[in-house]
């Protein structure tokens, strides 16, 4: 939506009136994220054309509703929704929330930008920011260009997406979006397929423990994730793959965590392929690829259907963590072209398939056979 300015200047005798076009509201179309072509390369060389990657969500432009600070978000939501598509703008502008948004089909939320348009967790609120139930189902949803701002009170997560597998969520883009402060996790999403992530922050979330992290996958398929920062969690990890296949991440960075960096891990996980991924500072283990049932997590297993298989690191850095990579039965996989330089080890693999080809190890790695092998101060489940 633009609005005209006119403008007078005057040289001497003679006033010139200028017309001139001001932008209130960022443009709603989402930009498609541009692949480094070495990523395509690489792919074909190692995956021939198995990977998929991600559909686009479809946006309907020509309905549109503003809001300003103080007027209903939801009610606008539901406004496009019902005409069967449209944008919300949301104008500049800091918005205290004391319920949680429903997320609607077809629907593409845009603000002002990051920093400028600011959803605020109220004192009431529950849940999350922006949620969506299993049902109903939810398919070509986008927000871009604006912050969601927690307090670190409560269990409240910044975005909280939940599906089922027989009818998933479908098509969620997300494009220039901060998410932090929230107490729970900071964008949590499960069971849904075709998810894209671009040049957004998610960091300072996890505040109520443990297993509450900036970024938290569970049973998804088709991710693409670039130039994103998901630093500085405050109690998890930085991103948790559970159950995840065909995820394409590149450019993205994970510093200062106090457990692991990256989980992958549980069945249906495979076709990982991180490019040009950052971290470092992790208290544990960057890059933790456990052998792990999520549904019987303290019974130790080697059986590989839980533990991601094909996975491919390409000139990613992990340096500065306390390990680099600790993995149990990863195979078909590759690490290319990638540096490791960390205090205690940079990969220790039990029972793993990893090509190793033009990467540097500072510290060194360490090959087991069996599980009494595995460090002792390592743990089994983390």
């Amino acid at each position: 939506m633009m609005k005209w300015i006119i403008k007078g200047i005057r040289l001497g005798s003679i006033l010139y009136i200028l017309m001139v076009v001001s932008c209130t509201e960022n443009v709603p179309a989402v930009s498609r994220v541009i692949l480094e072509p070495e990523i395509d390369a690489v792919m074909a060389a190692k995956w021939n054309s198995d990977f998929h990657h991600v559909e686009y969500p479809e946006q309907w432009l020509d309905n549109s509703v503003s809001v300003k600070p103080g007027e209903s978000i939801q009610v606008a939501i539901d406004s496009v929704y019902e005409a069967g598509g449209g944008v919300v703008y949301l104008r500049e502008g800091t918005y205290v929330l004391d319920s949680t948004l429903t997320l609607k089909s077809k629907t593409t939320i845009v603000g002002a930008g990051k920093g400028k348009t600011i959803l605020k967790q109220g004192p009431k609120m529950d849940k999350a920011c922006f949620n969506a139930e299993a049902k109903p189902t939810i398919t070509d949803v986008v927000i871009k260009d604006l912050s969601l701002k927690g307090t670190r009170k409560g269990k409240v997560n910044g975005i909280l997406i939940r599906g089922r597998n027989e009818d998933r969520h479908k098509r969620i883009m997300f494009q220039n979006i901060d998410v932090t402060d929230w107490s729970a996790q900071g964008v949590h999403i499960k069971r849904t397929n075709h998810i894209i992530m671009d040049k957004c922050n998610f960091q300072y979330n996890g505040s109520s423990g443990g297993l509450y992290h900036n970024c938290y996958f569970l049973y998804n398929k088709y991710i693409l994730q670039s130039d994103l920062d998901m630093s500085f969690p405050l109690k998890g990890k930085g991103c948790k793959y559970t159950s995840c296949e065909y995820v394409l991440a590149q450019r993205c960075t994970i510093k200062d965590t106090k457990t692991n960096g990256i989980q992958a891990d549980h069945e249906e996980a495979g076709y990982i392929f991180f490019h040009k991924y950052h971290i470092s500072g992790c208290a544990r283990v960057a890059l933790w690829f456990p052998c792990e049932d999520y549904y019987d997590k303290f019974t130790y297993k080697e059986d590989p259907k839980y533990a991601p298989q094909k996975v491919i690191l390409n000139r990613c850095t992990v340096v500065d963590n306390t390990w680099g990579a600790m993995w149990r039965v990863v195979n078909d996989s590759y690490v290319i072209k990638s540096h490791f330089d960390n205090v205690v080890l940079d990969m220790g693999l039990l029972k793993c398939d990893v090509k190793m080809e033009n990467s540097t190890f500072v510290k060194g790695n360490e090959i087991y056979t069996d599980v009494h092998q595995w460090p002792e101060d390592v743990k089994i489940l983390w």
